[in-house]
């Protein structure tokens, strides 16, 4: 007896189907997950660099400005507390964490009619950001432009100790003509940013002829 040609229809069943695009499904939600992750990683990379960045620039400011003191006495725009030639740390003669003169303010070709010398104010804020302001004169008067800069943002508090030799103190008031007309050696500067972290800072104050 003679069979007929058999037709076969190729394809999936309706289970194999579901099978398929629940892997299909999975993969997806893996893949998905594994980009997630690693956008998060990417972020937190980029998180991290841009704070030790803000570290790196704040201390170079705080070491550089501490370097470049000088012995020249100032008196504040308001007048208050006469001349100093650095004030800061626990005292009452200043409303900012530390202040005085330092030289070095690069001015190519005499481009201003100015000096090398700068008055500095670093200021701790209510919103915790530390400040550091300049004013392009050593005298300031209320006109006198002054620049700001944000160093840091998030600090809890900052602590300053002044040493000279052995000796340590949480304030320093230096003016002219008194028992302590001088530039500590080194000062030290602990800022707490959070409970983990605290940031110190310790450099040598002035230069040669300061």
């Amino acid at each position: 007896m003679r069979q007929g040609p058999e037709s076969c229809e190729a394809g999936f069943t309706l289970v194999e189907t579901l099978v398929a695009l629940l892997i299909l499904s999975m993969m997806a939600v893996a893949g998905g997950s594994l980009l997630l992750r690693a956008t998060d990683a990417g972020k937190q990379v980029r998180d991290r660099e841009a704070v030790l960045r803000e570290l790196d620039i704040a201390q170079a400011f705080i070491r550089d400005d501490l370097e470049a003191a000088t012995l020249r006495a100032a008196e504040t725009a308001d007048g208050r507390g006469g001349l100093q030639i650095m004030t800061g740390g626990e005292t009452s003669q200043t409303d900012a964490l530390i202040s005085f003169v330092r030289n070095g303010w690069i001015n190519p070709e005499a481009a201003a009619e100015r000096s090398g010398l700068q008055a500095v104010r670093y200021v701790l804020s209510e919103e915790g950001e530390l400040i550091r302001e300049a004013s392009l004169r050593p005298d300031p008067t209320r006109s006198t432009e002054v620049t700001r800069r944000v160093l840091l943002s998030g600090i809890e508090s900052v602590d300053l100790t002044f040493w000279q030799g052995n000796q340590s103190s949480t304030y320093w008031e230096a003016a002219p003509g008194g028992a302590r007309a001088a530039l500590p050696r080194r000062i030290e500067m602990q800022i707490r940013l959070d409970e983990r972290r605290t940031l110190t800072i310790s450099s040598l104050v002035g230069g040669p002829g300061s």
